[in-house]
């Protein structure tokens, strides 16, 4: 989905495949012949319209490029969602566009028996990107030399099998740094469990490593539930855990809050635990309550977060699993997309205040409706369902908050399977940031 600027022009937009060709898949909207002057004086009709593709097959990696419109930057999302019935990779796995970075950091994967993790990196750029990267296990650092000097050339993917860098881990985090061309990055995360599929998923980026970290969209199915599911064998990690890591080398003491539908919800031992440095440390969330949760995360130290998040319908048969990043706060013009065939549900959630989110209904025909609203209490995670709320013609979604510090995500599962998927919504674009104006002399 693209949108366009505050004169309802559309910016030149297309998805290409991502090659040295950067071939074009199709095309979203012709860029204008010279872009209309931005007006001068209000008259109250909106003019801004937006335009959608969905249910394009893509059969290789792909790039939506957005061209800049006049003064004004391009605003778009996209998504890709992928749902298998059958096989070793049954179930939901799904990830927004990221814009590309030179940082990023990655957690949550598994290289035990059966558990297949591998990082694709891709450069939609004209540089050759050289990328370099730090592993974090759950036994502490890990020193491998394969990991260094890796060469992405200008539009390509390049793949790495994590477990032939850091193999029997049972949580690894990744911090990719590239110099040259700035990158994109997921994990391709698939668990099978004797003869049946265990999962799969793309893991997104998390927030960089910081003092306080929020994660939305944490699903936690019944306990007794639960329990069966991880009783077989086999399936001991089939359990919904928090994963933090701790980059530095100093341990870390992390206070967690678990917000839930009617407010904060207890946590063994006050959800407080100490974090060993250099490695990744789990905190089970089996004992919540049936629910969609949101964790809000105090560190004396630097950390990571994600957490996985395990679906099913009934032992013995498949389960899937998600991984639900920490995110950073909401502000204003933020877009999702809302994939077809598939359930989508909006978490949001305000730790420390009051808060309103403003989301605006995007139609098929790129016609922005009415705004509809959510008033978030201190501490309360509130989850609509996209299609009830915004309406069944709604295919996209325009989201601002106002109010104190407020954090979301996206929840998309599949009718009839265990299949679920955790999306983050994807940041603000750099010309409606905040800029912070210091005055005096």
């Amino acid at each position: 989905m693209v949108l366009s600027g505050s004169t309802g022009e559309l910016p030149g937009a297309a998805v290409e495949l991502l090659d040295a060709k950067s071939s074009e898949l199709f095309s979203l909207s012709k860029a204008p012949a010279e872009p209309a002057p931005t007006p001068t004086e209000l008259t109250g009709k909106p003019k801004m319209k937006a335009v959608v593709a969905r249910g394009k097959d893509t059969s290789a990696a792909s790039v939506l490029r957005i061209q800049p419109l006049g003064e004004e930057n391009p605003r778009g999302a996209a998504s890709v969602v992928v749902n298998s019935t059958d096989g070793d990779l049954a179930g939901l796995s799904a990830a927004t566009c990221q814009t590309p970075s030179n940082e990023l950091w990655l957690s949550g994967a598994s290289t035990t028996v059966g558990r297949t993790a591998i990082l694709a990196i891709s450069n939609a750029s004209q540089s050759v990107a050289t990328v370099s990267l730090d592993l974090f296990g759950s036994t502490g650092p890990i020193q491998t030399a394969g990991g260094k000097g890796l060469v992405v050339a200008a539009g390509a993917v390049r793949s790495v099998v994590l477990s032939g860098l850091a193999p029997d881990q049972g949580m690894l985090s990744v911090h990719l740094k590239s110099s040259g061309g700035a990158v994109s990055a997921v994990i391709q995360e698939s668990v099978l469990r004797g003869l049946t599929s265990g999962g799969v998923d793309y893991l997104a980026p998390v927030q960089a490593p910081s003092s306080t970290q929020t994660i939305t969209g944490v699903r936690v199915q019944a306990p007794a539930a639960a329990a069966k599911i991880s009783a077989q064998s086999g399936y001991s990690d089939a359990t919904t855990v928090l994963a933090v890591t701790v980059p530095g080398v100093a341990d870390s003491l992390v206070e967690v809050k678990a917000f839930g539908a009617d407010g904060q919800v207890a946590l063994p031992n006050g959800g407080v635990f100490t974090a060993a440095a250099g490695k990744v440390s789990e905190l089970s969330l089996a004992g919540l309550p049936e629910g969609t949760y949101s964790l809000s995360l105090k560190a004396e130290v630097a950390v990571t977060a994600t957490a996985r998040v395990v679906n099913s319908t009934k032992a013995g048969e498949a389960t899937d699993l998600a991984y639900a990043p920490s995110v950073g706060r909401l502000g204003d013009t933020h877009l999702v997309t809302l994939p077809q065939d598939v359930s989508s549900s909006l978490v949001f959630v305000a730790p420390e205040g009051t808060s309103t989110v403003s989301i605006v209904p995007i139609s098929a025909d790129g016609v922005l409706g009415t705004a509809k609203t959510i008033e978030l209490a201190v501490g309360v995670t509130s989850t609509v369902n996209a299609s009830d709320f915004l309406g069944s013609g709604a295919v996209s979604a325009l989201i601002s908050v106002s109010g104190a510090p407020t954090y979301g995500s996206q929840t998309l599962l599949k009718s009839g399977s265990a299949g679920i998927s955790v999306l983050p919504i994807a940041g603000t674009t750099v010309g409606t940031q905040a800029v912070n104006i210091t005055t005096g002399y």
